[in-house]
């Protein structure tokens, strides 16, 4: 059996921030883009991931698998919009190849994410980069609100990931991690969200293990 180095989370970082740098000025595919039942409330408090990749890279495709949603977006202004599963991209019938596919909070609703991993890759370019974002198994908050009992989860998410099975995940499936980032999703809102972040963000900083997100930014292997 070959022993694998530990995995090691690089810091605490801003979900959002760290798309922004990793889309600028390039040609994205976002999947999973339009949010569902939440885009209204996103764009009112300016945390809708498409409206901020619109603005930031060079091209932006979006695929989802809710018909309504997309023809929500497409009402709003968007376009470049596609109906599929991320799980079948080979189906979607993209006529082109991406610098970043990104897939921000959607890995713990899908069923076979190796799937998409696997029909992620024919559309990356060469050197291009897979990004997702999905909830840590060992976020803290988390963690508290099962000691409180009072944890309740999404009614749409089939599994939890760890540091160590997404990397195990991307290495099954041909990719090689570059980075792994500890992360919140958006910037704290209320006040009271504000004294907690401002509390909370130097243990979070010091141990990024548990944030409540982790970020993978990967490739696929040369070998």
């Amino acid at each position: 059996m070959i022993e694998k180095a530990p995995v090691k989370i690089e810091t605490y970082v801003s979900r959002m921030a760290t798309f922004v740098k990793l889309c600028g000025g390039r040609k994205v595919l976002h999947l999973g883009c339009s949010s569902g039942r939440y885009i209204d409330d996103r764009l009112a408090r300016g945390t809708f991931l498409h409206e901020i990749l619109r603005h930031h890279a060079q091209h932006l495709s979006g695929l989802d698998l809710d018909e309504h949603s997309l023809r929500k977006m497409a009402s709003l202004g968007y376009d470049n919009l596609h109906h599929g599963d991320a799980e079948r991209l080979d189906e979607a019938r993209f006529h082109t190849t991406f610098d970043v596919i990104v897939a921000g909070d959607l890995l713990e609703h899908i069923t076979r994410p190796g799937s998409m991993l696997d029909t992620a890759k024919p559309l990356l370019k060469p050197g291009g980069r897979l990004v997702i974002s999905t909830n840590n198994a060992f976020g803290l908050h988390y963690q508290i609100k099962r000691w409180l009992g009072r944890y309740t989860e999404h009614f749409e998410h089939v599994c939890f990931y760890s540091p160590e099975t997404l990397v195990n995940l991307f290495r099954r499936h041909g990719y090689s991690v570059v980075n792994l980032f500890g992360a919140y999703t958006v910037p704290p809102h209320t006040r009271a969200d504000k004294v907690l972040f401002t509390l909370g963000r130097p243990l979070f900083t010091a141990f990024p293990v548990l944030a409540g997100t982790l970020i993978v930014i990967a490739e696929v292997s040369a070998d």
